[in-house]
C-alpha cells in the first residue's frame, strides 16, 4: 500500500469533512409552523447556526487539526488521530442534541420573534415541527471522522518523514571546508598554519602582521 498517497487522501478527507460540517451548520434544520396572538400561522426556518452553534467551532477545529497533521511527526500524528476521533464524537453529539427538543434548542430564535423567553410558553405557539435532511447529513459527517481518526492513529508510523531527504542533503552539503582542504592539499594546510604562527609571533613583538 502506498502510505504517502494514503496520507494525502487522509488530509483531503479531513478537509472535506470539516468543510461539510460548516456547510451543514449553515443550512435549514427545522421548519416550525408558529401561531402568535393574531391567530395567523407562519413558517419559521431554523438553521443549524441557531440550534447547534458549537458546530462552527468544531468545523474550524477540523481544519486546524488537518493543518497540524500535515506537518506532524509520528507521535503527534497519533495524538491528532485521537483528537479527530473525539472531534467526530463532538460533532455527532452537537448535531443530535437538538433532535430531542428542537423547540428548546430554537428558543433564542423564537424569543427574538415573539419577545417571550419562557420555553413552555413558546411551545404553545409552535403548531408543528418538521426536520430537514441536514441534521442527519451533518451527524453522518461527524461519524465519518471516527474511522478516519482510527486509520490515522494506526498508520501514522508508515507515512514517512518529510524531512529525511532534506536532512540527507544538508548533511552532505555541510562537510567542513577544512577537512576537504586537508584531504586534497595537505601542503596548503601546512602553509596556512605557518602563516598563522608568524602572525601570532608578530603580534607578540608589537608588530602589525598586516603591514608588509
Amino acid at each position: 500500500m502506498n502510505y504517502r498517497r494514503f496520507k494525502s487522501l487522509s488530509l483531503l478527507t479531513a478537509v472535506l469533512l470539516s468543510a461539510m460540517v460548516l456547510i451543514g451548520w449553515s443550512q435549514t434544520w427545522f421548519i416550525f409552523e408558529v401561531s402568535f396572538a393574531d391567530g395567523q400561522s407562519q413558517p419559521l426556518d431554523i438553521s443549524g447556526q441557531q440550534v447547534a452553534g458549537a458546530l462552527s467551532a468544531l468545523g474550524l477545529t477540523g481544519f486546524a487539526l488537518t493543518a497540524a497533521l500535515a506537518l506532524a511527526g509520528i507521535l503527534l500524528r497519533r495524538i491528532l488521530g485521537v483528537l479527530l476521533f473525539l472531534l467526530g464524537m463532538g460533532i455527532f453529539w452537537a448535531t443530535i442534541s437538538p433532535w430531542a427538543d428542537p423547540i428548546s434548542a430554537a428558543a433564542p430564535a423564537l424569543t427574538t420573534l415573539s419577545a417571550i423567553s419562557d420555553v413552555e410558553t413558546l411551545r404553545t405557539f409552535v403548531v408543528s415541527t418538521s426536520m430537514t435532511a441536514w441534521p442527519g447529513v451533518t451527524a453522518v459527517i461527524g461519524l465519518l471522522f471516527l474511522p478516519l481518526g482510527i486509520l490515522i492513529f494506526f498508520t501514522a508510523g508508515k507515512w514517512g518523514t518529510a524531512s529525511r531527504k532534506f536532512e540527507r542533503t544538508s548533511k552532505n552539503s555541510t562537510t567542513p571546508t577544512l577537512q576537504k582542504l586537508d584531504a586534497s592539499s595537505p601542503g596548503l594546510m601546512e602553509d596556512i598554519s605557518a602563516q598563522n604562527i608568524d602572525a601570532w609571533d608578530s603580534l607578540s613583538h608589537g608588530d602589525d602582521p598586516t603591514i608588509k
